[in-house]
């Protein structure tokens, strides 16, 4: 298995990786009259977004995929820097998003798990953002919470790179998941 590429979000010149949401966004490239296709290992799902967050909402500001076939809008640029995937820039579609997603900037390597999507704690700086219909409504900063299960991961667990013990059906299914209650279940206690 192979740690997979995340969306990017970008917030006052920052770029974030995602690392849970509550629903969904709502994008869907078929809806485009693209097909997305694998076109390696580290993006399983065909393509990722570059989301911009601003106070006015959320924007779909650059996309990057690989397709069967179709095409779309103009035609997209061809980059060897994100693997091969055809980039489509300023594309920008305003996003009706209602509900949270909590992104990371600044992942610390020391937390790397190769599987996947990285783990909250992995980030020094962990953001949440709120949605209502697509504008942003509140900014929460949870760095010291990820910092304090950071602490006592290392204060307990022998292997970081497998914080979860044994379970390797519950390891895989988590690491693969950007589900609120897997990856921000600490958010609720």
């Amino acid at each position: 298995m192979t740690a997979q590429r995340s969306d990017c979000y970008r917030h006052k010149r920052k770029e974030y990786s995602l690392v849970a949401i509550t629903g969904d966004l709502r994008f869907n490239p078929r809806e485009y009259g693209l097909k997305p296709v694998a076109i390696c290992t580290a993006c399983w799902r065909g393509y990722w977004c570059e989301f911009e967050v601003k106070a006015s909402g959320l924007v779909l500001k650059n996309l990057y995929i690989d397709t069967k076939d179709g095409e779309w809008i103009e035609e997209p640029t061809k980059s060897e820097k994100h693997m091969g995937h055809r980039e489509y820039k300023n594309i920008n579609i305003p996003i009706d998003f209602t509900g949270k997603i909590l992104l990371g900037n600044n992942f610390l390597s020391k937390y790397y798990i190769h599987m996947g999507f990285q783990r909250a704690y992995a980030y020094k700086e962990l953001k949440e953002f709120v949605f209502e219909q697509g504008t942003l409504v509140e900014t929460i900063d949870h760095s010291k919470m990820a910092k304090k299960i950071r602490q006592e991961l290392e204060a307990t667990c022998d292997d970081l790179s497998h914080p979860d013990g044994g379970n390797i059906l519950k390891f895989v299914e988590d690491s693969f998941s950007t589900d609120y209650a897997v990856k921000a279940w600490w958010l609720d206690e």
